[in-house]
């Protein structure tokens, strides 16, 4: 299945895979549509970002963005989101997606990737998927809706 940068023509197809994502994920955060479409344009459009589809009818993603890291002032890529429709699951397109992501980082002059993981998101098969994929844990983040 092909995997390129996203359109501005992918953006409906890619609102509803964030839905979808937000849904399966049970985030505390509430899925405010026009926010995600205005984030997901701006992702598609800027320099700073990755956003990247696997198929025609999108049925994965992934978005990233490259920045100096705070502390050690390395160049660094980090994931923002990556989804694939559990429909389309164990087909490598998660591999894929993270291979073209790595690329990109490489080609940013980036010295740092860093992926993360929902833990409401089956933590399970994405900690085997990113450990298969060279990737070690480094931090668990805590949240608190106040």
């Amino acid at each position: 299945m092909d995997i390129y940068e996203a359109r501005l023509s992918d953006l409906p197809a890619l609102v509803a895979l964030a839905e979808r994502f937000h849904g399966e994920a049970g985030g505390s955060y509430p899925f405010k549509v026009d926010r995600v479409r205005a984030f997901l344009g701006q992702a598609i459009a800027s320099a700073e970002y990755l956003a990247i589809v696997a198929g025609d009818a999108p049925c994965g993603f992934l978005i990233a963005r490259a920045g100096s890291n705070y502390l050690t002032g390395e160049r660094m890529a980090e994931e923002v989101a990556m989804y694939v429709d559990p429909d389309h699951r164990s087909a490598g397109l998660a591999r894929g997606l993270i291979a073209k992501f790595e690329t990109w980082a490489a080609s940013s002059g980036c010295a740092v990737v860093k992926l993360t993981a929902q833990h409401s998101a089956r933590p399970e098969a994405v900690a085997r998927l990113y450990s298969r994929s060279g990737y070690a844990a480094a931090e668990t983040a805590f949240i608190k809706r106040l």
